[in-house]
């Protein structure tokens, strides 16, 4: 492989391990692994970062943990099925699961994003992550996409059951809003001591506040407030 190293001299390896599959092209998994910053940077363009494959990866993966849903939730209905992939496919869940695979210790970062902490911000491990679903879909098809879902997904969702659906409290924020004809929550975000702190605006008027380590946490907090205060 050419242009910047991975994180770790053995990242890319141990990565496929973890993957359960590796990958007879590796320039699909070298792709799969490249922001834009660093495709730009080595002079071959954004189209050759992982922005494609994470295209292709975003459906085959909802596809699959739908599937999956369907298989473990016999007798919930479409709602539900509906609230519960939002929870497991979101861009928190994605990056979590990217970091345990080892994403972080092997992505294809420009020297700017580097500087930035850019391996290990949400929104990177989680396009990262659908960018390697694509690229495993074409390298290894639909089973070994299943495969993997199943070894990744599969525990957590029989362990954690609907409990889920109460953690999310944006989208049932959002969802009772919907409900009602309401504008949707708005929110106010910012970095502080420790953390994140977010204000939930409904209507343009604070609802709620909440703090926590990462963005997606504080609005998170944020929206359960505002739910307290609505109920």
């Amino acid at each position: 492989m050419t242009g910047r190293a991975p994180r770790s001299p053995q990242g890319v390896d141990a990565l496929q391990s973890n993957l359960g599959h590796f990958f007879r092209d590796q320039s699909l998994l070298r792709q799969a692994l490249t922001h834009p910053s660093a495709a730009v940077e080595e002079g071959r363009g954004r189209l050759m970062s992982y922005e494609r494959l994470e295209f292709l990866g975003d459906a085959v993966l909802h596809f699959h943990i739908a599937d999956l849903l369907f298989d473990c939730f016999p007798t919930e209905d479409e709602g539900v099925l509906s609230r519960l992939r939002a929870y497991w496919a979101s861009e928190g869940v994605q990056a979590e699961t990217a970091k345990a695979l080892g994403v972080d210790r092997c992505i294809y970062l420009g020297a700017g994003e580097e500087r930035d902490g850019g391996a290990g911000k949400e929104r990177i491990l989680a396009s990262a992550l659908e960018a390697l679903f694509g690229a495993l879909y074409i390298d290894g098809g639909q089973k070994a996409c299943g495969k993997l879902v199943a070894a990744l997904w599969k525990g957590p969702i029989r362990q954690s059951g609907l409990e889920v659906l109460s953690r999310d409290a944006k989208t049932a924020l959002q969802e009772r809003r919907q409900a009602r004809g309401k504008p949707l929550p708005e929110y106010r975000t910012e970095a502080g001591a420790g953390g994140f702190v977010s204000t939930v605006l409904l209507e343009g008027k604070p609802a709620g506040e909440g703090r926590g380590s990462t963005r997606k946490a504080a609005e998170q907090a944020a929206a359960k407030a505002a739910l307290t205060t609505l109920a």
